[in-house]
């Protein structure tokens, strides 16, 4: 029933492996443990055009960013095994990665957690339930800068 591929994919894998970027669309890794936002988070990012990669804890958000080397990363603050501030700083923490733009996006933002989110080197952070507008205008204002 299926036809034969015509060019290497460009979704997102669970694997090991580094997926190839099959496209010059930016690509922006998300890390979201709730699948139906990160679903959602996904499919409007590709709507818009940009490569997407999925993570659903912030150790594998760690180690995908270390292989992929995204061109953003946006970031639940609330994961398990390692919560997004721990991950952005440890991120940041390595050269190769230091400037990749990380935007924090949180159910429970109060100034202390925005200070902290600011500390680990996320440059804008986003409170839910999102302005997909705002997050698509920021997300296009800095892919645009770089």
């Amino acid at each position: 029933m299926s036809a034969a591929p015509k060019t290497t994919s460009t979704t997102a894998s669970s694997s090991a492996a580094a997926p190839a970027r099959a496209t010059s669309a930016p690509t922006i890794l998300v890390i979201e443990d709730y699948s139906d936002t990160r679903e959602l988070l996904s499919t409007l990012l590709q709507s818009h055009g940009y490569h997407v990669v999925e993570a659903e804890d912030g150790i594998e958000g760690v180690l995908k960013a270390g292989w992929l080397y995204p061109d953003l990363i946006l970031m639940d603050l609330s994961l398990p095994e390692m919560d997004g501030v721990e991950a952005a700083a440890r991120i940041h923490a390595q050269a190769k990665l230091s400037r990749i733009p990380i935007f924090a996006v949180s159910a429970y933002l109060t100034k202390d957690v925005e200070q902290d989110v600011r500390e680990a080197g996320c440059v804008e952070v986003f409170a839910k339930p999102l302005d997909t507008y705002t997050l698509l205008e920021k997300i296009n204002d800095r892919l645009n800068k770089a």
